[in-house]
């Protein structure tokens, strides 16, 4: 929360200001654009990259579940077979291990496929996000080289606006991962 009303009173307050002082001057490169307006794309997208690697730990409950019930079950067995008890103890105390042993199979190819799917749809929403990154910094070089006919006001909205819809963006898709069932 501390972060999103930071982000606003730099957009609010910082962005016009420095946009005004660097349109006076000269066009904007895109090293200067993306340290004034993207300061902390890199750290968004790094978040996004942690979520999509605790996938596993967030959508893995099932797994961790049968994984410890089968090495409950084996150890059982083995200590049937280690006590010499009756062929019948020893040969249910084998199915039910067998039984674990193709469960947790299917609930590993599930998990796969899911996080597969969670992580190619978190990819392909980073990749819209960059090409709408590379449309507003296209954009702003535009503006600040006087290529457009925009007042700093109509700039300003429109600039912010995009901002704001690339931060949501990027909230969309930690949310995504981060409240993955």
């Amino acid at each position: 929360m501390k972060k999103a009303i930071l982000l606003l009173l730099m957009f609010a307050i910082l962005i016009p200001s420095q946009v005004l002082a660097a349109t006076s001057t000269k066009a904007m490169s895109t090293s200067e654009i993306e340290k004034i307006f993207f300061e902390n794309y890199k750290d968004r997208v790094k978040e996004i990259k942690i979520a999509q690697k605790k996938l596993n730990a967030v959508l893995g409950a099932e797994v961790r579940e049968l994984t410890q019930r089968l090495s409950q079950a084996s150890a059982r067995y083995k200590n049937e077979v280690k006590n010499k008890s009756s062929k019948a103890v020893i040969a249910q105390a084998k199915a039910d291990c067998n039984k674990l042993k193709k469960q947790l199979g299917v609930a590993k190819v599930e998990l796969n496929k899911t996080v597969k799917n969670y992580k190619k749809e978190s990819e392909q929403a980073l990749k819209d996000i960059a090409s709408q990154k590379a449309e507003l910094i296209k954009f702003i070089k535009n503006h600040t080289a006087g290529k457009d006919k925009l007042t700093e006001s109509q700039f300003s909205k429109q600039v912010n606006g995009d901002i704001m819809s690339i931060d949501g963006s990027f909230t969309g898709i930690l949310k995504m991962l981060t409240e993955a069932e």
